[in-house]
């Protein structure tokens, strides 16, 4: 029975905090549009015998945002990153690992431009490293004058969990996923993946970013699409991460946090908990990026 009032009141629910927590700002005609959030707390990390989990979400604690950030409502595109390459003559680099007719391996032909499927403009960009992306934040903040950078690890979670201190914002319903997000679907299954979540949603590759519904923070994609590069290093667990809401990080860091899954990801349950690590200069067909700033 409370399953059943909980997933009939969500998308109420849903509204209402949209309605109460969106405020949106753009710093310039053609930069991402931006959602600012004052902060606030959450519960990060999984319970411990979470079967869902690995040892890189323990413990399971309490961060508390101490300052107000802007994030963007949606992935950079490719039509954004090619903007950026235009401009400043930024080049990535050859080579991709990417999903190819022999499975997945690095492609040395792959490249943002052509990452092993097609894309739309408005797909998130993909095949970029951490480098990249923090390359492109700094474009952005020397057009702006406004401080743009990758998301702390805690701040991606806090504004993908929308408000919801605990699991995922759209409830219990497995078959809601698809609503929300670009995953590992019906349509990918035994075609990137062997398994998949319950639901349809319509693509085997990346969306146009916007496609979905967003959360309750007015957050496209906050989940799937691409996973997305962020400013902390990888620790291994949260054992020494802070809690204020600031990147962990390191010296020598080789290593760094992605975060939200893509469009196709190992079996098991969609999470917004779920972390990966990559190195920083390694490029994926699954990976792209989302730009944060300061608040004025």
């Amino acid at each position: 029975m409370m399953r059943l009032l909980s997933s009939l009141l969500l998308p109420f629910l849903l509204a209402a905090c949209s309605q109460e927590t969106d405020r949106q700002l753009r710093d310039c005609g053609d930069c991402p549009e931006l959602v600012l959030l004052e902060g606030g707390s959450f519960m990060r990390g999984a319970e411990s015998g979470d079967p869902a989990a690995d040892e890189s979400e323990q413990p399971h604690h309490e961060v508390n945002i101490e300052r107000p950030f802007a994030i963007a409502a949606h992935h950079v595109t490719v039509k954004d990153f090619d903007a950026f390459t235009a401009a400043t003559g930024h080049e990535t680099g050859p080579g991709c690992y990417a999903f190819t007719d022999d499975g997945w391996r690095m492609d040395e032909n792959a490249n943002w431009r052509a990452p092993g499927f097609l894309q739309t403009p408005l797909d998130p960009v993909v095949c970029v490293s951490w480098h990249d992306a923090t390359a492109y934040a700094a474009w952005m903040s020397a057009r702006t004058g406004k401080t743009y950078r990758l998301p702390s690890e805690a701040e991606w979670e806090f504004a993908a969990r929308g408000g919801f201190k605990e699991g995922n914002f759209w409830g219990d319903d497995g078959t809601q996923v698809c609503t929300f997000a670009n995953v590992n679907d019906i349509t990918a299954k035994n075609k990137t993946a062997k398994a998949a979540e319950n639901c349809t949603d319509g693509f085997l590759y990346t969306s146009p970013a916007g496609h979905f519904r967003p959360n309750p923070f007015g957050i496209h994609d906050a989940i799937g699409n691409a996973w997305v590069w962020l400013a902390d290093c990888w620790h291994g667990d949260y054992r020494t991460s802070p809690r204020d809401g600031s990147a962990h990080l390191a010296d020598n860091c080789e290593r760094r946090v992605l975060r939200g899954g893509s469009w196709t990801d190992t079996p098991g349950p969609v999470r917004i908990g779920a972390r990966e690590s990559r190195p920083s200069h390694g490029r994926y067909s699954i990976a792209g990026f989302r730009l944060s700033r300061d608040a004025d």
